[in-house]
């Protein structure tokens, strides 16, 4: 009886011994495999789709969930089924404008979405921070207007495909407007941009 329980100890320590040693082999690829594969970039929370969405923020989509993630914001200003809403966080900054059918719906549709966040990107990988050789490239940039911010003067240029940068004098996209392609982008800087002037 005891030989037999001393077999089996001996066949489970054994088994033990061959699981960490598969273990060690596995966790060794695996960090070979991580070291191989470079970690994707852009993740769905920060992919520019122009004309559709910016991150898991959708064109045309119903305001009051977005509303309910992002909490308070912290400049709001409405009139007339018109609302601009911004959040701050350090130089980030985030605009949604938004549009209610008075009579038709109850709520608030997403009509535009501005973001100065360098975090977001499109799949060629501009954005924020994009020198505009690199925005003309992939888009023909249609100069829509002007305008000054805290001192800084930044042109708007507006695309076909539903996206504008506004790009600064160093030629730097310093923000990106996602908007419907039947929209015309300079009405939302009208609303926050008093010197704004059309080109």
């Amino acid at each position: 009886m005891k030989f037999l329980l001393l077999v089996i100890l001996a066949l489970s320590f054994a088994g033990c011994n061959n699981y960490e040693k598969t273990d060690n082999v596995s966790s060794e690829e695996n960090q070979l495999q991580q070291v191989a594969s470079p970690k994707p970039e852009k993740t769905p929370q920060t992919f520019i789709v122009p004309g559709k969405r910016l991150g898991n923020i959708v064109l045309d989509q119903n305001f009051n969930p977005i509303l309910d993630s992002l909490g308070k914001p912290d400049i709001s200003n409405a009139g007339m089924g018109k609302a601009v809403n911004t959040w701050k966080h350090g130089k980030n900054l985030l605009t949604i404008y938004t549009n209610t059918q008075m009579g038709v719906e109850d709520f608030s549709r997403v009509k535009a979405i501005r973001s100065l966040s360098n975090d977001f990107k499109t799949e060629d990988n501009l954005g924020v921070s994009s020198s505009i050789d690199e925005l003309k490239r992939y888009y023909r940039l249609d100069p829509a207007g002007k305008f000054t911010d805290n001192g800084k003067h930044y042109i708007l240029y507006k695309t076909s495909k539903g996206i504008a940068f506004e790009v600064n004098m160093k030629q730097i996209c310093n923000g990106v407007l996602l908007y419907s392609k039947e929209t015309n982008p300079e009405s939302f800087y009208n609303a926050i941009y008093p010197t704004f002037e059309k080109m």
